[in-house]
């Protein structure tokens, strides 16, 4: 028992320090280690994703407690939340000192444009891994049109209604996808 709840201290912080870009930028490492641990497959986390998605809170803390008590019960969702958010609060709180006092330095802008690009890798390929699921059917990649219709539809809504409140959005996805699938 005390390994598992070492394990979930482990595994998120490990997560937690070396993300960047947030929750979505989190999600490949998610599903690594996921897989490794044998905590899920990546199509069972993508449906815990959605949940987290519709959820208040942010994607990657709501997906660090659900999992977490998938694995150990409430206790290893509190773990495993605390342990994925610890570094960003141990690393901010020693690095708001240090930024100060470079503010506009170049090597700190060289270092943060240098991050950029991963953010968005990390993102991309979350994305990737997401329509993957979403829009195949298995391992045979026969392309499933519901999912394509309803995404299609909320891209085209938001296009012209950019004003939108997302959770409008994310209702009347969820509203489609009772009715197509």
């Amino acid at each position: 028992m005390l390994h598992d709840y070492l394990t979930l201290v482990w595994v998120f912080f490990k997560i937690g320090l070396f993300s960047f870009g947030g929750g979505l930028a989190m999600i490949p490492l998610f599903i690594i280690e996921f897989e490794k641990q044998g905590w899920m497959t990546s199509h069972e986390f993508l449906n815990v994703l959605s949940l987290a998605q519709v959820t208040p809170g942010a994607i990657a803390m709501n997906s660090a407690t659900y999992v977490g008590n998938k694995v150990q019960g409430i206790g290893g969702g509190i773990v495993a939340t605390l342990s994925l958010a610890s570094p960003s609060i141990i690393v901010m709180l020693v690095l708001s000192k240090v930024l100060a006092k470079v503010k506009n330095h170049p090597i700190k802008e060289a270092i943060f444009n240098g991050l950029k690009p991963v953010t968005v890798a990390l993102i991309l390929y979350a994305g990737f891994q997401i329509a993957q699921t979403t829009f195949f059917k298995g391992q045979t990649y026969d392309l499933e049109w519901k999912p394509i219709v309803i995404c299609i539809t909320i891209a085209v809504i938001q296009h012209f209604y950019n004003k939108l409140n997302p959770i409008f959005l994310i209702m009347l996805s969820a509203i489609l996808g009772m009715v197509l699938l």
